[in-house]
């Protein structure tokens, strides 16, 4: 039978290099805000709020008005689903009567030139009542019951164990360094789908909710990614 395992590849004394280390470590690989605009290129930016509350009104007129701003879109505009949370509801694309965190986002400015789209999001007019400011303990950041998972006996385990110490230890979630930058390119591809090039390590997903949030079969959207890896494991 034909080997197909090198027989010296695998083994504990030697290296391997990543397949695309060197274009990484010489700064010549290509991401996704490298690739070459399409034709008519449209650039989205985010709009976002900058206070925790009620939101009371949303005047988006002057930001439609600024140069090179080709359209403006909020939740009204969403034709299909408004929740994008991948694993529990309530991660909402665009907020639409509350704001939950500062930054989150209200609307979406497509202009030609990305520094329009940029420049036109500022003046935007967005008057939200705020909440009152609430202060949480570590124990009080708790929202969702304790899920433990068990493996063998771990109490007789440490009270037979020759050695034990006792201590202390918080760990709070860590938002991770990003290689890439978060970002994407569409367009419809020559059978009408909508051809996305995602900087993801789960295009499958990002597949699903774009169908869901344009109400769209998942045959119809496309999602490429061009650089897998970094699981932060």
């Amino acid at each position: 039978m034909r080997r197909l395992i090198h027989p010296h590849r695998f083994t504990s004394n030697t290296t391997s290099a990543h397949d695309a280390a060197p274009l990484h470590v010489s700064g010549t690989a290509d991401f996704i805000d490298d690739l070459n605009p399409a034709a008519n290129l449209l650039h989205l930016y985010v709009g976002g709020a900058s206070q925790i509350g009620e939101i009371q009104s949303i005047d988006l007129d002057a930001v439609r008005q600024s140069p090179g701003v080709v359209a403006v879109f909020t939740a009204k505009d969403i034709p299909g689903h408004k929740d994008i949370g991948p694993v529990f509801p309530g991660d909402v694309l665009l907020a639409e009567s509350s704001i939950d965190y500062v930054g989150q986002p209200v609307f979406l400015v497509a202009a030609n030139q990305r520094d329009d789209a940029r420049r036109a999001a500022r003046k935007a007019d967005i008057k939200i009542q705020p909440c009152q400011n609430i202060t949480l303990t570590p124990t009080e950041r708790v929202v969702r019951p304790a899920h433990t998972q068990t493996l063998g006996d771990v109490g007789t385990a440490l009270d037979h164990a020759p050695h034990q110490l006792r201590g202390q230890l918080e760990i709070g979630g860590q938002e991770h360094f990003y290689l890439e930058g978060q970002a994407a390119q569409a367009q419809l591809d020559e059978d009408g789908r909508f051809f996305v090039q995602s900087s993801s390590q789960h295009p499958s997903e990002v597949q699903k909710l774009i169908a869901e949030v344009l109400d769209l079969p998942m045959a119809d959207v496309v999602v490429q990614t061009r650089r897998m890896g970094g699981g932060f494991g």
